[in-house]
């Protein structure tokens, strides 16, 4: 008795999502449905107009495969996908070429079979193309094709529906030759039936954003055509005679594509489409990322692209085993499905049986379904595309970009739809070099005066490095060098030396991505360069092939001292700093006691000896600690002799700073009378002199003046060394 309420709980949970899954599936199947068999109108048309009923089972097989699919592996659970529109009006594109170039001899057959091969190795294309650049994480590369091209490519693509969607309504293609017969009487209602419709989809789609809005409009619109062929004692024969309801034929059997026919196929005039099959596994890429995006924002769910892009790509995959048309997920469908609350992978799913039962019992309701009214679908999504990128578009993109997407539709309907789109991607490259090239390639700009290296130096040479540091100027580069920052670079560096030009010129590569053979040549020029302006040239943080490059140009040799390379950039800043040391005279090579270097650091020097008194001698053996992180700072130290390097607490263990004679440690923390923040480790044997709080405490009372000495030398180090940092700061927020 006590499992019946759990097991009745179990079930009225199923319930709950059975239900609204499986009305969903109803209304996303027969609108899918609806859809599909309107798009592959685009493809079988023409000569190829009695194949449409196979065409028809060909869409709803393809529709079947992507649906259980991409909604079984797609990283949302309500994701739903069918073929679109897009590839089938350029499959029909292709269709029609291959019409024309089939010899005089072959069959209708012949051409069935051909158009068919090349729908299927469309479909294995696209999907070898969508999986890798899922499976290899590179999907987010679509991103960087410019708005204004993909805009572009929609437009056009908005034009050959329109272009289809008239054909399908009259059965006449549009062209000059054939506008007379367009204002023929019946063409003419046709069309005026086919186009009120879709603006009035069009009105409401912008109008309204209830999910059965549209569903609704064409269930209204079929009543009112069957109403109308009732008024006028119109028969179904006549309707169908008239070109108002689709006809059966001959080849009307629902029917695959036979792999016995192969031998059939035109091959030589398949691998003639390979534009329009690169076109379409391109622009199903971008379809994919911008439904996705899409379905992001509408549903608050992250989803993952490569996921995406490897689910398109196995559907499309077995498609074209079986020779389906190519697709990928639709927004509207999945979107109709979240705002009706199917938010799981049932609704796809079980929209796959109605697929199958539409395929095996449902040909003849597709003479319920008026040629005009499936035209209008067509034109309703091209007249859309055409609105958001030549209404819209003016009011949202900058008019350069503007003017892009009209030029580019432009050439798709003067020159041809796969000229357009090599057009458009020969301005998308140029955008990109154009955009790539106004990146600064350098990251920050810095000087040796303000980016000291943390070697230990004492306070006179801190001190003089701080006044020739200018003499070191420090390039940090960024991205990925080729000629057109290449050349920015080298016009950076000219007008350096235009004004203060340095003797060393350090270029770290620590965030640079690669460089081209463009770029090396400039790295040439450059050190032709240094060697008309006598300075040095000094690589830092170079990548094992970058190195490479340089070396095999002759730039980086042994035989010259011109160019010097580093692993790091503190490696090479210590080493332009050694280079200007050397080559100024210094009174004091060697390190003087502690007495005399406070002799010139002391704005008293009458207060040296007195000052030393309360001084405590320290001799350091390397390695020993001065203190830890959270040590009480109970004293300063001056370092007489030898070197000291501060560490951070980070388990890395970084240093912060490497310090020689003359400086003070733990001065900070002993006048805030805070804990240590770092470690202080001697280097090397070493000379200090610790003065203890009660010393300093000892000293302001007894000696209050030599108190106030010292006090004003700590302020002076602590200021150089503040001065230094907000410079480097101030430099690298530039």
């Amino acid at each position: 008795m006590s499992d019946k309420p759990s097991i009745s709980l179990l079930i009225s949970q199923l319930l709950l999502q059975l239900v609204p899954s499986a009305l969903v599936s109803l209304v996303v199947g027969i609108i899918g449905a609806m859809f599909s068999v309107s798009f592959v109108m685009l493809i079988f048309t023409g000569d190829l107009a009695d194949y449409l009923p196979a065409g028809i089972a060909i869409a709803l097989l393809s529709g079947m495969v992507l649906r259980a699919i991409i909604g079984f592996m797609s990283s949302y659970p309500g994701m739903v996908a069918d073929i679109d529109a897009l590839p089938c009006a350029i499959l029909g594109l292709s269709a029609a070429a291959i019409a024309a170039q089939m010899p005089p001899s072959s069959t209708p057959e012949d051409l069935f079979v051909t158009v068919m091969g090349t729908i299927a190795l469309t479909s294995l294309v696209t999907g070898a193309f969508l999986f890798l650049l899922g499976f290899f994480k590179v999907g987010e590369l679509i991103r960087f094709i410019p708005y204004p091209v993909i805009g572009g490519f929609l437009a056009g693509a908005g034009w050959l529906l329109v272009h289809g969607a008239i054909q399908v309504m009259t059965n006449i293609a549009l062209n000059f030759s054939n506008l007379a017969d367009l204002f023929q009487l019946r063409p003419l209602s046709q069309c005026l039936v086919g186009v009120t419709l879709a603006v009035i989809l069009l009105i409401i789609s912008s109008r309204s954003t209830h999910a059965l809005a549209i569903p609704i409009t064409l269930i209204a619109a079929i009543g009112l055509f069957s109403l109308g062929l009732l008024l006028t004692q119109t028969s179904m024969d006549a309707a169908i005679a008239q070109g108002w309801l689709l006809k059966s034929s001959a080849q009307g059997e629902w029917r695959f594509f036979n792999l016995t026919a192969l031998t059939q196929i035109n091959g030589g005039i398949v691998l003639a489409q390979w534009g329009n099959i690169a076109t379409i596994a391109i622009l199903s890429a971008i379809s994919v990322l911008l439904n996705s995006t899409g379905i992001e924002l509408t549903t608050a769910q992250d989803i993952n692209l490569n996921r995406e892009l490897k689910a398109t790509g196995s559907a499309n995959l077995i498609l074209g085993m079986v020779g389906g048309i190519a697709g990928y997920p639709v927004l509207s469908d999945t979107i109709l499905a979240y705002k009706m609350g199917a938010r799981n992978r049932l609704a796809s799913l079980l929209s796959v049986i109605l697929y199958a039962a539409i395929l095996i019992w449902g040909f003849s309701l597709l003479s319920l379904f008026p040629l005009p009214i499936m035209g209008s679908l067509l034109l309703f999504l091209g007249l859309s595309l055409l609105k958001e990128w030549l209404y819209d578009a003016w009011f949202t993109l900058p008019k350069a970009d503007y003017g892009l997407v009209v030029l580019i539709l432009g050439v798709m309907v003067t020159i041809g739809f796969l000229q357009g789109v090599g057009f458009g991607l020969g301005v998308a490259i140029v955008l990109f070099v154009i955009n790539y090239s106004q990146i600064s390639v350098t990251r920050h700009v810095l000087s040796g005066a303000n980016h000291p290296s943390h070697a230990a130096r004492s306070l006179q040479q801190s001190r003089l490095l701080r006044t020739e540091g200018n003499q070191i100027y420090i390039l940090e580069l960024q991205g990925f060098l080729f000629f057109g920052t290449a050349h920015k670079l080298l016009n950076r560096i000219r007008q350096q030396l235009g004004n203060v030009p340095p003797k060393f010129i350090i270029l770290n590569f620590r965030s640079v991505t690669g460089l081209d053979s463009s770029a090396v040549l400039s790295f040439t020029k450059l050190k032709q360069i240094a060697q008309q302006h006598q300075f040095t040239l000094v690589f830092t943080h170079l990548s094992t092939t970058a190195q490479q490059q340089l070396q095999q140009d002759g730039i980086l040799s042994a035989k010259d001292n011109l160019c010097q390379v580093f692993p790091n950039l503190d490696r090479g800043v210590e080493w332009c700093e050694n280079q200007i040391l050397e080559a100024i005279p210094q009174r004091r090579r060697r390190a003087l006691p502690l007495a005399l270097q406070l002799d010139s650091l002391f704005t008293n020097a009458d207060h040296v000896s007195e000052f030393i008194d309360y001084l405590e001698e320290l001799d350091l053996e390397s390695g020993q600690v001065l203190f830890h992180p959270g040590d009480a700072a109970d004293a300063i130290y001056l370092i007489e002799l030898g070197q000291v390097t501060l560490w951070s607490e980070s388990a890395e263990g970084q240093v912060l700073q490497s310090l020689g004679a003359g400086n003070l440690l733990g001065e900070m923390a002993f006048y805030l009378r805070t804990p240590h923040s770092t470690a202080a480790i001697v280097d090397q044997p070493s000379t200090l002199y610790r003065l203890s709080w009660d010393a300093a405490q000892r000293m302001r009372q007894e000696k209050p003046a030599v108190a106030v000495t010292f006090q004003e030398f700590v302020i002076r180090v602590v200021s150089d060394r503040l001065s230094s940092t907000y410079k480097e700061i101030t430099d690298l927020l530039r």
